[in-house]
C-alpha cells in the first residue's frame, strides 16, 4: 500500500499544532496552504500562532526513517540537510529564526535550530543535545520537550 506523503505531511501538521499547544499554552494553528503562500502574506513555515510576533520560523517534518545518521558526513545531500536549508529559507523570508521540528515513525518530535542566544547557553544547561556542525553553522537538536522547557519565549 503506497503512503499518501501528502496526507502524512497533513497529519504530522496537526499533530505537531497539538503538540505545541500543550507544551506552550498558545493557540498554534497550521499555515494555510502548508506555507505555500508568497512571504509578503507573512505565513511560511507549516504552523504558528495567530496574530502574534513569533519568533520562529517553525518548518515540520515526518518520514519513515531517522535521518540523523552518519550520511550527514558522507552524504551528497543528506535529507537533513535539505531539510534545514528550506527551513533557513523560508526563515529568512520572514525575518524570524528557523526551527525545525521532525520526527519519523514512532518516534518524539526533535527541535533543531541555531539561534544564538539560546545555542550559547545550550551546552550548559545538562540537557543531551547533538550538535551538527556544517563548517559554516551549528546546528543543535533536541527533544522538543526539553527545547519548549529551555526556549522561554516563542513570542517576540
Amino acid at each position: 500500500m503506497a503512503i499518501d506523503s501528502r496526507a502524512k505531511g497533513r497529519t504530522a501538521e496537526i499533530q505537531l499544532r497539538d503538540k505545541l499547544r500543550k507544551l506552550t499554552g498558545l493557540q498554534w494553528e497550521r499555515t494555510p496552504l502548508s506555507g505555500a503562500l508568497s512571504a509578503n502574506h507573512m505565513l511560511k513555515g507549516d504552523v504558528y500562532v495567530p496574530e502574534a510576533k513569533m519568533v520562529f520560523c517553525v518548518e515540520c517534518k515526518h518520514y519513515k526513517d531517522d535521518h540523523i545518521n552518519t550520511k550527514l558526513l558522507t552524504g551528497k545531500s543528506p535529507q537533513f540537510m535539505e531539510w534545514w536549508a528550506q527551513a533557513v529559507r523560508e526563515a529568512e523570508q520572514m525575518k524570524k529564526e528557523p526551527l525545525l521540528i521532525f520526527k519519523h515513525n514512532r518516534s518524539k518530535w526533535f527541535a533543531a535550530f541555531t539561534c544564538i542566544d539560546i545555542a550559547v547557553e545550550v551546552p550548559d544547561s545538562g540537557i543531551k543535545h547533538l550538535v551538527v556542525s556544517t563548517g559554516n553553522e551549528e546546528i543543535y537538536v533536541m527533544l522538543l520537550d526539553d527545547f519548549a522547557d529551555f526556549v522561554g519565549e516563542w513570542i517576540e
